[in-house]
């Protein structure tokens, strides 16, 4: 019996002391502060924080970056150039949750992204067409935004979209649901918010070198710095939950139908959203323009944004000129 309860002890010291010692260690997300090269909506949720990176010869069109599920927008570091080398005005924010975005308590539902993006687009007071850009989960994103607001839209442009695993991420599909319970979810987010992390890069694994790529080293730097604030994976957690990211089959259907202007670049190594997922996005949106990198991991965004931005640069170019 005497084992017994010093095993009691020993057990539950060892599962809730590390959380109390986090919990301590974890700062208030309402001290998050403003970096000076960017700026702060106050939306109803919170302060979302955002970049607005002027041409110097603008063309009076506007591209919106839209990032994953856990990367802010750092990973658009080496792309902005490109777009704005050819006029646009492009801006870059991060989801609640991530980067210097507030951490509201809410449900992270695909509905909760179209919105606060449509929020932001009010508080900007950009009432003519923009471009999206959709990274990863961005892609759903920016897909659903579409489906609603249509009207707002000049083209949407995806790189290795989530939204076609369908039954090849089982595994993954369980994870987040026992890692969504709400005890586990919470207990995870306290003691290990670097679980989510996903910002490991694919630089050393790469074939390609590009001297644009954003350094493992500023990645590893936004992540500690984000992750010190409550609210990092408890944010993630309920996204996994409540947005299916991976079978928005029938929302690229629909957006097939919209007639938008719609570009998709993908890596063939992408160990997140298989590029076999090309060929049903392809079917469902026929008039898609597309690249193929050759051993471009899912990080094709911020390890080689030497090939999406010249991509994404010339298609939004060839966009505005068919406008």
């Amino acid at each position: 019996m005497n084992f017994f309860i010093v095993f009691l002890i020993s057990f539950f010291l060892i599962l809730f002391l590390p959380y109390f010692y986090r919990y301590l260690k974890l700062k208030n997300p309402k001290n998050i502060i403003k970096p000076p090269h960017g700026n702060f909506a106050k939306l109803k949720n919170g302060n979302l924080f955002y970049e607005e990176h002027k041409s110097e010869k603008p063309i009076g069109q506007k591209v919106v970056l839209v990032h994953g599920f856990s990367t802010p927008s750092i990973v658009w570091k080496g792309i902005i150039p490109f777009l704005t080398s050819k006029g646009f005005d492009v801006i870059a924010y991060d989801h609640y949750g991530r980067g210097y975005s507030a951490r509201p308590k809410v449900d992270y539902t695909k509905d909760f992204y179209i919105s606060t993006l449509a929020e932001l687009l009010k508080y900007l007071n950009i009432e003519t067409k923009v471009h999206l850009v959709g990274y990863s989960m961005g892609g759903p994103i920016v897909g659903y935004f579409a489906g609603k607001f249509s009207s707002k839209v000049a083209s949407i442009n995806l790189i290795a979209p989530a939204g076609y695993m369908g039954e090849t991420n089982t595994s993954s599909r369980l994870i987040f649901k026992i890692l969504s319970l709400r005890f586990i979810s919470h207990y995870i987010s306290i003691v290990f918010p670097s679980l989510m992390y996903g910002g490991n890069s694919s630089i050393k694994l790469s074939s390609n070198h590009d001297s644009n790529h954003v350094s493992q080293e500023e990645l590893n730097s936004i992540y500690k710095e984000q992750m010190q604030y409550e609210g990092f994976t408890r944010a993630l957690l309920s996204t996994a939950k409540n947005f299916n990211l991976f079978d928005t089959k029938e929302m690229y259907q629909e957006l097939g139908k919209l007639n938008l202007k719609v570009s998709v670049i993908w890596g063939t190594a992408d160990e997140i959203v298989p590029i076999n997922g090309l060929n049903s996005l392809k079917r469902d949106i026929p008039n898609i323009t597309f690249k193929i990198i050759d051993d471009g991991y899912h990080d094709i965004t911020y390890v080689l944004p030497t090939i999406v931005g010249n991509f994404l640069k010339d298609q939004l170019v060839k966009f505005s000129l068919d406008e």
